[in-house]
């Protein structure tokens, strides 16, 4: 399996079902707040080992890692489906192999890093958190990981779903910013 395939899918699959849990309006209750301030944590954990130098023993270690802590969530385990066990993928000993590492995503796992951050500084806000700037934040990024999806890769979780492309996802993501969000980020859009 391809290293970025199979964390970028992790990605994807953990934002969208953010993005369709959000509560925008209403009191949220301590178990909703700490489950999501601790899978955008976990997310964020990912991206960060997306953006490292590929290590197949520590890359490995990690996504065993990933596996067994969405695995005890029970949440979190009704999320991602996936479709083989890592037990069954370390007997055929085809875990990550390789890591297509293109040059041209370096600036984008760097705004997911950014943006994820950001997410969990307004969530540590505890009261004074601004609601509508989490679910700008969370719309933001749920389409970023889709570089790194394809139909063919394999992955743990075979989702099969088409990829966009960098221009495109960045496209989509300026369109859930509003205008101060739009300057703060616009490095990234240049």
């Amino acid at each position: 399996m391809e290293k970025n395939a199979v964390f970028g899918e992790l990605l994807y699959v953990g934002l969208v079902f953010e993005k369709g849990r959000y509560k925008s309006n209403g009191i949220w209750n301590l178990s909703y707040y700490k489950s999501l301030k601790r899978h955008i944590e976990l997310l964020r954990e990912i991206a960060k080992c997306m953006q490292k130098e590929f290590d197949i023993e520590d890359d490995n270690y990690f996504l065993r890692k990933v596996y067994y802590q969405i695995q005890c969530d029970a949440i979190l385990n009704k999320v991602y489906s996936f479709k083989v066990s890592i037990d069954e993928i370390t007997k055929r000993n085809c875990l990550i192999t390789v890591c297509n590492s293109d040059r041209g995503y370096v600036k984008l796992i760097k705004l997911i890093i950014e943006l994820l951050e950001s997410l969990i500084f307004e969530l540590s806000k505890g009261l004074k958190k601004d609601k509508e700037k989490i679910c700008r934040l969370i719309f933001a990024l749920h389409n970023l990981p889709r570089v790194y999806l394809g139909k063919e890769k394999c992955t743990l979780c075979l989702l099969g779903q088409g990829s966009i492309d960098l221009d495109t996802a960045l496209e989509y993501s300026k369109m859930s910013m509003d205008e101060e969000m739009k300057v703060y980020y616009k490095n990234y859009f240049v």
